[in-house]
């Protein structure tokens, strides 16, 4: 399937009427900036960072962690600790910074990070950096004063500083037995209002300990079309305009730029028929990525075979690539329909809207590929709540056989970002239960050097290559549009973080 047809029109006409509604775009006041994003966030409390839709309007706006990633390379760089340094194999002693407030007045000192560290810890609240990035430790922090802080692990973690940059710190105050809708951290910009379902409202924060926001007044909207958030940068209603679809993103204020997301099918392999090999292997082989790439996705995406680029510690090189051969996947059906698997059973592909440019087109183009191979899938896209239930664990045991539609993030360099939560038996987006898999993965976390590399490479290898549990699509490329009056430059972590403070009029 070379040519993709029928996704131009609509966006085009949105533009359109949209762009003329405005002779001259409004002009923003200098105090306010708009920025328009695909979704609502589902949560703003501070430890719930691990989701994208959270972390763009938290991290490093209203809350922060103890370090920040550099964009340039991944390596760890201060934020609210000043320095840091490992004191033994499980013990790492980090310095805070002094005379930071939080936006409700309480002080940021070790005790706040203690009650920051347990909340994320605590399986009642469920939090999202607790079940993903720091899954599988159990961390003891001890405050030796106020601004030195002890944190101990139960087992050996030679990355643990990357990891406290997925830890946000809230206020001592953030209750410990739920989560909070209005988050106060030490960020350069406070809270106003987070009015459901139309935007979210920032102030910059006077008491700030850093450089304080050019632009001290800062809304982030919602709208699911691409057209729509490109055409409102235009009419003056945002500023900044993030995931444009290529066919909207033809402007000189159109930014385009590799990030650390890669798109994928999640089978689920647990649920006939795709708990059969050969159909997994014969979904993969159906999907035409040439065809996709300069028409559905830009024209700079990159033909994934694993969940991580090639910037991420652990990606292996020597994975090859799918190819399209349909012929074959008929082929694979027929052998194991003959063995009496239910290949003519509906699967149904859940989609969720809006997840990037182009989302439904995807899925549409992707379900035509996998009926002419013979397969019965049917097509749901969901908006985001309903989606994430099927992304995340507990799953009804009666569930029918499916693949969902999502993309992995990866900015932190490391394959430990990446794999334990989504692929070893108890991770919380897991499909699959391989104990040597499990062991591959946990092996490499503990590792260093060349051994963690070679373990992580081997852990890619067999989901791609012997378990077959995913259809990697893309290494993604994503484009924001900027008004002509704004300093601003995206940058690889940009799906996850609005760099607010950064941003500025000319």
């Amino acid at each position: 399937m070379k040519k993709i047809t029928g996704i131009h029109a609509l966006s085009m006409g949105l533009a359109m009427s949209l762009a003329a509604s405005a002779a001259i775009p409004a002009r923003a006041a200098s105090d306010k900036l708009t920025v328009v994003v695909t979704d609502e966030p589902k949560s703003l409390d501070p430890c719930d960072t691990d989701l994208s839709g959270n972390s763009r309007i938290l991290h490093n706006n209203i809350t922060e962690a103890l370090v920040n990633l550099s964009p340039k390379d991944g390596s760890v760089v201060p934020s609210l600790a000043t320095s840091w340094r490992q004191v033994d194999s499980l013990t790492w002693e980090f310095k805070l910074r002094e005379g930071v407030t939080f936006h409700d007045g309480k002080a940021f000192d070790t005790n706040a990070v203690i009650a920051a560290l347990k909340r994320a810890q605590d399986p009642a609240l469920g939090c999202e950096v607790g079940v993903a990035t720091l899954k599988g430790l159990k961390l003891n922090a001890q405050a030796v004063n106020p601004t030195t802080l002890l944190i101990k692990t139960d087992v050996v973690e030679p990355i643990l500083p990357n990891k406290m940059s997925a830890l946000d710190i809230g206020s001592p105050a953030t209750p410990g037995d739920t989560k909070t809708r209005t988050p106060a951290g030490t960020g350069p910009y406070k809270l106003v209002a987070w009015t459901p379902g139309q935007s979210v409202g920032l102030v910059a924060y006077e008491g700030y300990w850093g450089d304080k926001p050019a632009i001290p007044n800062a809304t982030i909207i919602w709208r699911a079309e691409s057209a729509v958030r490109a055409a409102m940068v235009d009419t003056g209603e945002a500023q900044i305009a993030y995931e444009i679809a290529p066919q909207d993103g033809t402007t000189g204020q159109d930014h385009a730029f590799p990030n650390a997301e890669t798109s994928l099918l999640r089978i689920d392999a647990q649920i006939a028929p795709l708990n059969d090999k050969r159909v997994r292997e014969a979904l993969n082989l159906a999907i035409d990525r040439d065809g996709l790439i300069g028409t559905i996705f830009h024209k700079d995406a990159q033909k994934a075979m694993q969940v991580v680029p090639p910037s991420v510690f652990g990606f292996n090189p020597d994975i090859p690539v799918w190819t399209y051969d349909p012929e074959k996947a008929k082929s694979l059906l027929a052998a194991a329909k003959a063995d009496g698997v239910p290949v003519d059973k509906e699967i149904v592909i859940y989609g969720r809207i809006g997840i990037y440019p182009n989302s439904s087109e995807s899925l549409e183009a992707i379900q035509a590929m996998l009926a002419d191979a013979g397969f019965n899938a049917r097509l749901e896209m969901l908006e985001t709540s309903p989606w994430l239930k099927r992304l995340l664990k507990p799953w009804s045991k009666d569930r029918q056989p499916s693949i969902l539609q999502t993309q992995i993030d990866n900015a932190e360099g490391d394959a430990v970002f990446t794999l334990p939560n989504r692929f070893t038996t108890d991770g919380n987006q897991s499909t699959i239960t391989d104990a040597g898999l499990d062991k591959l993965i946990a092996d490499g976390s503990k590792a260093t050097g060349d051994e963690r590399k070679r373990l992580f490479q081997q852990a890619f290898k067999y989901i791609a290559v012997d378990a077959v549990n995913i259809a990697p699509l893309f290494h993604m490329v994503t484009i924001a549009r900027v008004a002509k009056n704004v300093n601003y430059t995206p940058d690889v972590q940009a799906g996850n973080e609005i760099k607010l403070k950064s941003i500025s009029y000319r």
